[in-house]
């Protein structure tokens, strides 16, 4: 169903409804005007009987017809009239109903001038003469306040039947609104999905075609995004791969072929050393070859280090003792001259069930965030921390208190650091954030989290598996 039509069935309902409740107001209102009609007619029927009765009646029941027509005189049942009565002498014998005098009524007066153009008409009068010789005049007097007090009780009447159609077409709108938008919050959902990477959720079905094609839209979108995002999450593992390969590869040959010759190049200096105890001036250019090929021996140390997860010696099909990589790792950075910085690792799993590209994916990131430290935070203490969650994954977190960054989320898309870090945690199918604070909230500094499965994934998580909308 189109949105627009969606939304004219359920106004136009509810506008049949509104009007349905108008329209028994109006027929309730013509039943009471119509009552009063009845009423103000059989009262004035009563009247003239009880003025006949007062002009022909006995003597004796002459205050009775008086209570009567003061009765109908006080009570205001004539409508649109009212009754003076005067005797021979002009005293009144009923009391004058005075009109309503609030300011509505005095504004709608002024609004409303007499129909007749301002020229009263003349008041309708005659005597009645009794046998007893007794005299009354009588005066139907014209009540124009009566009948605008009911216009204006019916003009009330329509404008608040006016003011609730409005209401109530307003609120009609809102809810037939808020009814075909309520899709929309699992469209914002999914986007929030996809915002974040999880291309894995899939909008059902909806029912208004407009939603419908933006759903089918988007799930079209999330499924080429996350065909990309395996296509290049494959990738970047055998580019990985590739490159860990010619890191050992680089590796041996460094340690095979430099290694073995610093080695006799060492020997050979500490040879010509003991020969050229007696020659002074020989001896100082044997030591200074040694001390070179010492720092030599010692830059290719740490080259191996930073080239290789393992040491040249290590059977490549044993598991990685990630343990010991990081706290070498960290080691070597204690060791650096000038170094103020105090190192924390704390690890808290068995690295034996870290399978073994997860385990060189977290060495891989710890050299980076290290690296980055060094270069960039001048901070005074750096905590590594390493923990299984409650779902089962593995989570790693390298915090520092140094300069931190301003926007920790764009800086992990410009620096080529932080975005190799990026890339590796999205190789592996993890969760990488970054937070422009220390863990304990009271001071600046960055904090770096990933979330990593303990085996490499085959493939992204099936569809199937969708998060239930809150």
């Amino acid at each position: 169903m189109h949105l627009s039509r969606f939304l004219m069935w359920r106004i136009a309902a509810v506008s049949v409804a509104i009007m349905a409740c108008a329209l028994l107001l109006a027929l309730w209102q013509a039943r009471l005007n119509i009552a009063r009609e009845e009423q103000g007619a059989a009262e004035t029927a009563h009247l003239f009987d009880e003025l006949d009765g007062l002009e022909s009646g006995p003597a004796g029941d002459i205050p009775t017809h008086l209570e009567a027509l003061r009765r109908i005189s006080h009570e205001g049942r004539l409508r649109h009239l009212q009754l003076r009565l005067q005797d021979a002498h002009g005293n009144d014998l009923l009391p004058t109903i005075q009109p309503a005098s609030s300011l509505l009524h005095r504004g709608y007066a002024w609004l409303l001038p007499p129909a007749y153009g301002g020229a009263k008409p003349t008041p309708p009068q005659w005597n009645l003469q009794r046998a007893d010789g007794q005299r009354y005049h009588v005066t139907l007097l014209l009540d124009p306040g009566s009948e605008r007090s009911e216009s204006l009780t019916d003009i009330a009447g329509l404008l608040g039947i006016l003011l609730g159609y409005g209401v109530l077409t307003l609120l009609a709108v809102y809810v037939a609104l808020r009814l075909a938008l309520r899709p929309m919050r699992k469209i914002i959902y999914a986007i929030g999905q996809y915002q974040r990477d999880r291309y894995d959720y899939r909008l059902p079905p909806l029912r208004l075609l407009e939603l419908h094609t933006i759903a089918q839209a988007l799930n079209h979108m999330a499924q080429t995004l996350a065909a990309s995002q395996e296509a290049r999450s494959r990738l970047d593992l055998q580019l990985r791969s590739m490159r860990e390969d010619e890191r050992s590869r680089l590796a041996r040959e460094l340690h095979d072929e430099l290694g073995q010759r610093l080695t006799a190049m060492r020997a050979d200096t500490a040879w010509l050393i003991r020969r050229s105890l007696g020659q002074p001036p020989l001896r100082d250019v044997a030591e200074a070859l040694a001390d070179h090929c010492e720092h030599v021996q010692h830059a290719l140390r740490d080259l191996l280090q930073r080239l290789r997860a393992r040491k040249p010696y290590e059977d490549e099909n044993e598991p990685l003792p990630l343990y010991r990589l990081l706290r070498e790792l960290l080691d070597s950075w204690r060791e650096r001259p000038d170094q103020a910085t105090h190192f924390e690792l704390d690890i808290d799993i068995d690295e034996h069930a870290v399978a073994g590209d997860v385990a060189l994916t977290i060495y891989r990131l710890t050299q980076e965030a290290l690296t980055n430290i060094a270069r960039h935070a001048q901070a005074t203490r750096v905590d590594i921390r390493l923990a299984l969650l409650d779902d089962g994954r593995l989570e790693w977190s390298v915090c520092d208190d140094g300069n931190g960054l301003t926007d920790p989320g764009q800086a992990a898309y410009r620096g080529n650091g932080l975005v190799g870090m990026r890339e590796r945690v999205w190789a592996l199918h993890g969760e990488i954030d970054m937070f422009a604070t220390y863990p304990d909230g009271t001071r600046q500094g960055l904090s770096i989290r990933a979330r990593l499965p303990l085996h490499e994934p085959s493939s992204v998580a099936s569809a199937d598996d969708q998060p239930s909308l809150p």
